[in-house]
């Protein structure tokens, strides 16, 4: 398979969760699932700036169990899921029941993941497979927590608990996948934790605030 045909593999999952979401979610504006995974796109370029800049700090040279944690909450989770979660203020939060903003949340999460994908592709990533199986639905699942957060800020009283699940299971999400051993494979349940949470999370906000319809 060519480079070119292996590139468009990686963005089969975000093409077809977008024609689904255009025509199994009533009420959802293309334009706005259009937007949702512009954003997702457009977020790779200041998380890489950004951990690129932290990285080169001291701290996280160190190889100590505890300092790789640090280092995975830091850069893979804090860093990236503010730069998703405040890109989706840009999203009209208003105009959709918490349900639908999630599903808008969560495609800019898989165009993120989809993106990443093309770049380990492109610099020789081993295990590509893998990448597209857990990697990208962590980041769908994490973008929705940071979306919930979004929509509980711009419809009722703000509740970071879903920004902060979505920070810290996807910082011990990359700490589990670093490993080389059998232990790496926690990082499965990481991800199941992570769409449970967007569903308990999301009740959450609606039972409190009494807006929303059920999923």
């Amino acid at each position: 398979m060519n480079i070119y045909a292996s590139v468009a593999v990686c963005f089969i999952p975000l093409v077809a969760v977008s024609i689904c979401l255009a025509l199994l979610i009533k009420g959802l504006k293309i334009r706005h699932i259009l937007l949702s995974a512009l954003l997702g796109l457009l977020a790779v370029i200041p998380i890489a700036a950004l951990q690129m800049a932290v990285d080169h700090i001291s701290f996280f040279s160190a190889e100590t169990l505890a300092s790789v944690l640090i280092h995975s909450l830091v850069i893979n989770g804090l860093i990236e899921e503010s730069i998703k979660m405040c890109l989706l203020f840009f999203l009209p939060a208003k105009k959709y029941d918490i349900w639908k903003f999630l599903f808008c949340a969560m495609l800019s999460g898989l165009a993120l993941g989809c993106f990443e994908s093309v770049i380990y592709l492109v610099s020789g990533y081993e295990n590509i497979g893998l990448r597209l199986v857990t990697a990208v639905m962590l980041h769908t699942a994490c973008a929705g927590l940071g979306g919930l957060f979004v929509w509980s800020v711009r419809n009722t009283k703000a509740k970071l608990t879903p920004f902060i699940f979505a920070v810290i299971l996807h910082g011990i999400y990359n700490y589990f996948a670093g490993f080389n051993s059998g232990i790496r494979w926690f990082s499965m349940v990481i991800i199941l934790l992570a769409f449970i949470e967007c569903r308990s999370q999301g009740l959450s906000i609606t039972e409190g605030s009494g807006k929303g319809e059920d999923i």
